[in-house]
């Protein structure tokens, strides 16, 4: 099945119950929008960052992405 640009990636299963947190940002949330980008499974070539603190570090100075950017950190805040 053929998909545009504005169509979001289908879930799987795997991924369909993967927390994210809501301050997890990548620029594809920008240029596509939100309801658009799927930030339970990390890019290859994305570059995440934390809307929290404006940087690639989280407010407990840890990297963000997806696999990281989950309920264990304190920050982490459920969409």
């Amino acid at each position: 099945m053929a998909t545009d640009a504005t169509t979001p990636p289908a879930r799987t299963e795997a991924t369909a119950d993967v927390p994210v947190c809501r301050r997890l940002r990548t620029k594809m949330y920008y240029v596509m929008g939100r309801d658009h980008v799927d930030l339970r499974e990390a890019s290859p070539t994305g570059q995440y960052w934390c809307s929290r603190t404006a940087t690639v570090l989280g407010p407990d100075d840890v990297f963000c992405s997806p696999q990281v950017c989950q309920p264990h950190r304190a920050c982490f805040e459920p969409e």
